[in-house]
């Protein structure tokens, strides 16, 4: 659950909460174990949350064996399945451990993440004395890719209690501030979303040039 190699971990301590709960419909099943650049997307992404977080789990309603190879906790949402991106969230916040405030979300499906996204998050919504914060880039907002405080647990389970389940709802209750991330990633647009068999053709060939780049 801990990685000792947290070269761009913020000094307040966060965990990351990988979303691999999705039906991946257009993807045809199995989203998470596609490979991107050589590596499954859930294993690609576990390692930038890895990089940037002291925690990590998997939200996930299918439950530890289907992802036992990562030997990471596995929450599944609340309050009861079929909820979306929030139910992960507010599972994901329930289940922080004693002296850690902060979850920050990667979706599965976007594995391209900035390397201080973390740090930034988390200074942008300590800085606005915000609940939470969230990614964009090229105007185009990712409210996946964000971080949320335990007390922002409250805010979404009263959302969901009244069928809200977007996630923006609770970012704008929780005035949270965007944070715009202009850098590519070794090359490759920022929070690029692999949810078609094209995506995972288009990115596996971004990140083949890099690396032939690279070499």
């Amino acid at each position: 659950m801990t990685n000792p190699d947290q070269h761009h971990a913020p000094k307040v301590p966060t965990v990351g909460l990988v979303l691999a709960g999705g039906e991946a419909r257009r993807m045809g099943g199995n989203k998470a174990f596609r490979e991107v650049g050589g590596k499954s997307l859930i294993g690609r992404v576990i390692e930038v949350a890895q990089s940037q977080c002291d925690q990590v789990m998997i939200s996930s309603n299918a439950g530890a064996e289907a992802f036992a190879d990562y030997g990471l906790p596995v929450v599944g949402d609340e309050p009861e399945p079929g909820q979306g991106p929030l139910g992960g969230i507010l599972g994901g916040l329930n289940a922080l451990p004693d002296g850690i405030d902060w979850l920050v979300t990667f979706p599965v499906d976007c594995p391209i993440v900035p390397l201080d996204m973390v740090a930034r998050l988390l200074g942008a919504a300590q800085a606005d004395d915000a609940k939470a914060a969230f990614a964009s880039h090229l105007d185009r907002d990712h409210y996946l890719s964000s971080i949320w405080h335990r007390d922002a647990a409250a805010v979404i389970a009263d959302l969901l209690a009244n069928d809200n389940r977007r996630v923006r709802g609770p970012l704008q209750a929780l005035g949270a501030p965007r944070v715009i991330f202009e850098e590519r990633v070794a090359g490759v647009e920022p929070f690029t979303n692999v949810n078609t068999p094209d995506d995972l053709k288009l990115v596996n060939a971004a990140l083949a040039s890099t690396l032939t780049e690279q070499g």
